[in-house]
């Protein structure tokens, strides 16, 4: 891992998230890119425009706040050296899709929530659209997760589609670069045929610590939380499917129902 993007919009919500990515940049040796998004809106209302702030204040107003968050992660944690600050003027999910082709990033680490209801049901918005876009890992971190560096996952599998290989090795790279073993689970009826499926995923895992359980539990976010508070996992995995415009107005996905979940973070792999 070379690159870490931490998108913040300066909540109370993401300041968790921000010490967890700087975290994983000194456990990676990582460059820490911290970044944020905003944009400018043109009012109609010549004496409201009179009153509003140009791009450039509102530019220079995100710098300022991220170099003030880049000098409190440096006093907690001085053996993170290479932090550097990034800001765009635009949509929150183009600016991102920019930043981190642009940097070239390993990984994308957020706060899960906001402060308000508002604040939650937009950042689930900002993780599913980016699901769609990104291929980029992304790592969702609730204000009351415990971190000390990540030591046991839970990785759900669904063999009902084909697991894309480049995806399984960037899970095994995050797996390895932080030293964390893992528990593979699937909700599945037929044994026989999971079994033989996920034989080829654990010969992979060769050198990861791993264990695997088949569930009948058709419930596959309950299930996942009930497993990782069982076997006091500090992180759960996915693998989000992409879904088309008209599913992600109507259907509710696994993975956006983990991700109102407010102890254990959620690291999506796309």
């Amino acid at each position: 891992m070379k690159t870490i993007v931490f998108a913040t919009d300066f909540s109370k919500g993401s300041r968790k998230a921000a010490e967890t990515a700087a975290q994983i940049a000194i456990k990676t040796k990582a460059k820490l890119v911290l970044f944020h998004a905003f944009r400018y809106i043109i009012p109609y209302d010549s004496e409201i425009s009179m009153l509003t702030v140009s791009s450039k204040e509102l530019e220079n107003a995100s710098i300022k706040k991220l170099k003030r968050l880049k000098d409190k992660l440096l006093a907690i944690y001085p053996d993170e050296k290479k932090i550097e600050i990034q800001t765009r003027e635009g949509l929150v999910v183009d600016a991102l899709e920019q930043i981190l082709a642009e940097t070239e990033a390993d990984l994308l680490v957020m706060g899960s929530v906001g402060d308000s209801p508002i604040g939650t049901k937009y950042f689930v918005s900002v993780s599913s659209t980016m699901i769609n876009h990104s291929k980029v890992p992304m790592l969702l971190v609730p204000p009351k997760t415990k971190f000390s560096m990540y030591r046991n996952a839970i990785l759900g599998l669904d063999f009902n589609f084909d697991i894309d290989t480049q995806i399984l090795d960037k899970i095994i790279d995050f797996l390895r670069d932080l030293d964390v073993s893992v528990d593979l689970f699937t909700c599945a009826d037929d044994s026989e045929y999971t079994e033989k499926a996920a034989l080829k995923i654990r010969e992979k895992l060769v050198h990861i610590p791993h264990t695997f359980t088949i569930y009948k539990d058709k419930e596959f976010s309950k299930s996942v939380l009930a497993i990782a508070k069982n076997s006091h996992a500090d992180l759960i995995i996915t693998l989000p499917k992409k879904h088309n415009f008209f599913e992600r107005l109507f259907v509710e996905s696994n993975t956006q129902r983990l991700v109102l979940n407010d102890k254990l973070p959620i690291l999506m792999v796309i």
